[in-house]
């Protein structure tokens, strides 16, 4: 198969290394797009920090609802690669990215059409929920762009290359820290600029990747981004990805009542302590998750 490395050659340990060190640390960079806005907004004071904080648990929401194609593509395109089966790989790399753009498409417009309610869930001040409000419609807008990504990166981690999703990640990451101070002071945009910075460092990880999927490599022999749905592939990706992204949704779920909490004993910076805390605390989880996804593949 065009593209593929072969992960049952050489030791064991050595492949699992070499693939969830770069899994690792795609994770890592996912999780400092937030630290960084965060480190930047937090020169604003500490009510724009609470209102970025108070959309990152909606963010981490959406990154779990993402793990279904994530997990979807790592196995049953890994399974396909497996058992030497190239049609079933394309199809079920086409169909994790169809179903990937149409749960985007429904999430996105959910959340830029309740934000203000879904908002004031957490009872923050009212000009801290309109900031957040404008926060949220921004970046629901770029989800499509998370989702496609993460599929992107599932395909590639379940192909044994999970340097590409790595790298390509890494250069979002790189543009998001030059934008930021740029629009959030240059602009004087403030949360808002922070928004924009990361909706076009992602809207650019999506078009890096369509780019090399293209263009740079010849993973699968080349397959179609979008496709008709079919029975056969569909009821296995939601068999495989839907408990995982249940299970993580739940637990950002709990947490976003357990931020209402804060925020009723604490105020913003209630909220602010716990959201900031969480995101440092995400370390721990990515790194397991390295090694899990490596398994996996």
């Amino acid at each position: 198969m065009q593209g593929i490395k072969n992960l049952t050659q050489g030791p064991i340990n050595r492949q699992l290394f070499n693939l969830a060190m770069p899994i690792m640390a795609t994770s890592f960079i996912q999780m400092a797009y937030s630290l960084t806005d965060m480190a930047w907004v937090g020169r604003l004071g500490s009510e724009a920090v609470a209102a970025i904080g108070s959309v990152g648990i909606l963010t981490w929401m959406s990154g779990s609802i993402s793990l279904l194609n994530k997990v979807g593509a790592e196995v049953s395109v890994g399974q396909s690669i497996g058992a030497q089966n190239q049609e079933d790989a394309r199809n079920f790399a086409s169909h994790n990215i169809t179903i990937a753009l149409i749960i985007s498409l429904c999430w996105g417009g959910l959340l830029f059409i309740f934000a203000d309610p879904i908002i004031r869930i957490y009872e923050l001040e009212d000009h801290i929920t309109a900031d957040a409000v404008q926060y949220l419609r921004i970046v629901s807008t770029g989800l499509p762009f998370i989702f496609l990504s993460t599929s992107f990166t599932g395909i590639y981690n379940a192909a044994g290359r999970s340097k590409v999703p790595f790298f390509i990640s890494g250069a979002g990451l790189v543009l998001n820290i030059i934008l930021d101070p740029l629009f959030i002071f240059g602009f004087g945009l403030g949360t808002n600029g922070a928004a924009y910075a990361t909706w076009i460092s992602e809207a650019s990880v999506f078009l890096i990747f369509v780019y090399q999927l293209r263009h740079r490599d010849a993973l699968l022999g080349g397959f179609p981004f979008f496709t008709r749905l079919k029975k056969k592939y569909t009821y296995k990706i939601l068999k495989l990805g839907l408990p995982v992204a249940t299970l993580n949704t739940l637990f950002a779920f709990v947490n976003m009542f357990l931020c209402r909490t804060a925020s009723e004993q604490g105020g913003h910076i209630g909220l602010m302590t716990f959201t900031t805390g969480g995101q440092i605390e995400a370390i721990t989880w990515n790194t397991s998750q390295g090694f899990s996804t490596a398994l996996s593949a």
